[in-house]
């Protein structure tokens, strides 16, 4: 038996659940440290992130990212080209010689820009092992990322200077600049319907009727009264989930 979950989960706050229920995924860019070892290095990311933990796992998370949060099969996220993150331990020499050669391969003005653009992918989709996580509300120095085991969706490259593949931080550090950047997303979505939905996480149990209304409410007319009553089924509750997992 496996033992990796065949769900991802997508976690949030309350507002942003409806809103994805509503209108699919919205990208938005997402300011992501390079793995280096330096503090400066930064590139914003237009992507949805998700964590392939099993619902048994997801305590400390949802203190981290919202105590609401959607769940979609695995099946999914290979037809919709989702990828895990490839970690990096900064002090292996692997990722010693990865950084270097990364930098030289970028540098040299002879290499076609299609071409670094498959670079640049990667880049889109490398992560620290383990390095500084700061939140609004907290800030941990040693904060272990891989135990996340993040799935990324980042659109295909396609080097189009109207929607960035990625934005440089000095570009992305005012709230008019993130608006700004994030407008010329608003009519990219990922797209998912109600078969590939496999569980729907609300925070405390009062909420579930809440959240079974707003669903009939909003998908009424694109899914069946079938799908909609299997959908009621897969909600459950943070309260549940601490409790009996």
């Amino acid at each position: 038996m496996s033992i990796s979950p065949s769900t991802l989960f997508h976690f949030t706050n309350k507002n942003a659940l409806f809103d994805i229920l509503r209108d699919n995924f919205k990208l938005k860019y997402c300011l992501e440290k390079l793995p280096n070892d330096k503090d400066d290095g930064k590139i914003a990311v237009p992507m949805v992130s998700f964590c392939d933990i099993k619902i048994s796992e997801i305590t400390e998370h949802i203190e981290k990212y919202g105590e609401y949060g959607i769940g979609l099969s695995k099946d999914w996220a290979n037809e919709k080209k989702l990828s895990p993150v490839f970690y990096q331990n900064l002090n292996s020499e692997f990722s010693t010689n990865f950084r270097a050669n990364i930098k030289e391969f970028l540098d040299d003005k002879n290499i076609d820009l299609k071409h670094k653009g498959t670079i640049i992918d990667l880049l889109r989709l490398s992560k620290e092992y383990e390095g500084k996580l700061i939140r609004k509300t907290e800030e941990i120095e040693k904060y272990r990322f891989a135990d996340e085991r993040e799935w990324r969706f980042v659109p295909k490259m396609t080097l189009n200077r109207e929607i960035p593949d990625f934005i440089n931080e000095e570009d992305y550090n005012t709230s008019d600049k993130k608006q700004k950047a994030n407008d010329k997303l608003k009519d990219e979505r990922l797209y998912f319907n109600a078969n590939n939905i496999m569980y729907l996480i609300v925070k405390e149990e009062s909420e579930i009727n809440e959240l079974i209304n707003h669903i009939r409410q909003v998908k009424g007319k694109n899914y069946t009264m079938d799908e909609v009553d299997r959908l009621t089924t897969r909600i459950i509750s943070c309260e549940r989930i601490i409790n009996d997992f």
